[in-house]
């Protein structure tokens, strides 16, 4: 698995998260952009971690595609 880095430690991640799902679970919609400045990642790792989750819950490798664009 490759290396993610954040700029916050594991004790912090871990309590930004907690905060994270409280806010979610009362409704509150948070962007991928707020999720990762919140939590000290970079959108590009935020996508990582994701296709890493996705093979392993799939069973079977993910990876990312960049689109240029849809137009």
């Amino acid at each position: 698995m490759t290396e993610h880095y954040s700029r916050l430690t594991d004790d912090e991640i871990m309590a930004e998260g907690a905060k994270i799902a409280q806010e979610r679970a009362q409704g509150k919609i948070i962007s991928i952009d707020e999720l990762c400045a919140r939590l000290g990642i970079t959108l590009e790792t935020a996508l990582a971690l994701g296709a890493d989750e996705a093979s392993r819950i799939h069973g079977r490798p993910m990876k990312i595609i960049r689109i240029h664009s849809i137009n």
